[in-house]
C-alpha cells in the first residue's frame, strides 16, 4: 500500500500567512521603538562625553567656552583653523561621538575626506568638512558669540561661571543639516543652533532693550549666524526649530552647560519665549528660558 502524502491545502496556508502578517504587525512597532529607545539612549551618552569634554576644555583655557573656530587674521591653514568640534576632538579622542545613532540620512560622499581649501593630504585638515556636519549643534550665540566688527568677525566666548544656571542653560543638542521639500532630513546634522529668541522683553528690563547674546542695551549689534532665529511656519525648513531637530520619535536630546541630558518636545525649547519667526518675539521669562545665561 503506498504511505498518504499529507500537505496543507491552500486555505491552511492562508490561515498560516495572516497569522504571521498579524503578528508580525504587531511586534515590528515594539521594535522599531525599542530601537529608537536605544538609538536616543546612544545619543544621550554622546552628548554626555561632549559635556565632559566642553569641562576639560573650559577648565584649560580660563574658565571660557570654545569659540565657534579658531580662525587668527593671518592666512588659515590646516594647523590654525580649527571649529568647535575639532577643538573638542583631542578630549573626547572620537569623531564618531560626534554622530547621533538616529541619524539616518543621506550624507555627502566626500564628507569626511581632507580639507582641499587647506592643505590637501594633511592629517591635521581631517574632518573639518565634517566636524560642521556634527549631529549636535552649539548654542554659540548665547554661549560664544562672534561680533562683527567693520565686516570682521571677533569672537567673545563667555565664562562658564557668567552662567546663572548650568542646569537649565543649553549647551549641545541634536541637529539637521539641511531638509528636502517635503521636510525630511539631509546631510546629516549642523555644527551649530540658533535660539528663538534674542531680546528681552522691555519690561522685564525696565523698558530697556537688551541684547541676550551681549548684554549690550541696544538693538543694532550685529553677530555672525547661520540664520537670524527659527521658522516654526516652514516645516521644511531647517531652522524650523533653529537648527534643532528630532532625531528620536519627536524628540531632541539636549545637553545643558553642567553635563545633564534632557529629551524634549522641540516646542519646549520654546519655554519663557513668545516665538515669532525671525526673533521677531522677546525673552518674557529669563528663569525658564533655556538658551541664555539668565
Amino acid at each position: 500500500m503506498r504511505p498518504v502524502t499529507r500537505a496543507f491545502t491552500l486555505v491552511e496556508l492562508l490561515v498560516v500567512i495572516a497569522i504571521v502578517a498579524t503578528v508580525a504587525a504587531i511586534l515590528l512597532p515594539a521594535f522599531a521603538g525599542v530601537r529608537s529607545v536605544a538609538q536616543r539612549t546612544a545619543c544621550a551618552s554622546n552628548l554626555h562625553q561632549l559635556s565632559l569634554g566642553s569641562s576639560t576644555y573650559v577648565t584649560d583655557y580660563d574658565d571660557r567656552f570654545m569659540p565657534i573656530n579658531y580662525q587668527p587674521a593671518s592666512t588659515p591653514n590646516s594647523r590654525n583653523d580649527r571649529t568647535w568640534v575639532q577643538m573638542l576632538l583631542p578630549y573626547v579622542r572620537n569623531f564618531q561621538v560626534f554622530r547621533c545613532p538616529g541619524d539616518n540620512s543621506e550624507r555627502p560622499t566626500a564628507e569626511a575626506t581632507f580639507d582641499q581649501d587647506l592643505v590637501p593630504g594633511d592629517t591635521a585638515s581631517q574632518y573639518y568638512t565634517a566636524s560642521m556636519r556634527s549631529d549636535y549643534g552649539y548654542n554659540f550665540l548665547n554661549l560664544a558669540p562672534v561680533l562683527l566688527v567693520n565686516s570682521a568677525g571677533v569672537a567673545q566666548p563667555k565664562e562658564s561661571g557668567s552662567v546663572s544656571n548650568p542646569s537649565n542653560t543649553i549647551q549641545f543638542m541634536d541637529s539637521v543639516w539641511s531638509r528636502t521639500a517635503n521636510g525630511t532630513p539631509l546631510g546629516g546634522g549642523n555644527w551649530l543652533v540658533v535660539p528663538p529668541c534674542r531680546y528681552y522683553e522691555t519690561s522685564y528690563t525696565g523698558e530697556v532693550a537688551i541684547d541676550s547674546f551681549t548684554g549690550s542695551k541696544s538693538t543694532n549689534v550685529q553677530v555672525f549666524t547661520t540664520s537670524y532665529g527659527w521658522e516654526p511656519q516652514l516645516e521644511s525648513a531647517s531652522n524650523q526649530f533653529g537648527g534643532a531637530w528630532p532625531w528620536h520619535l519627536g524628540r531632541v536630546n539636549v545637553a545643558e552647560v553642567d553635563g545633564s541630558i534632557r529629551s524634549l518636545d522641540p516646542r519646549e525649547l520654546t519655554t519663557g519665549c513668545n516665538l515669532q519667526g525671525q526673533w521677531q518675539g522677546s525673552i518674557q521669562d529669563p528663569i525658564t528660558y533655556m538658551w541664555d545665561l539668565r
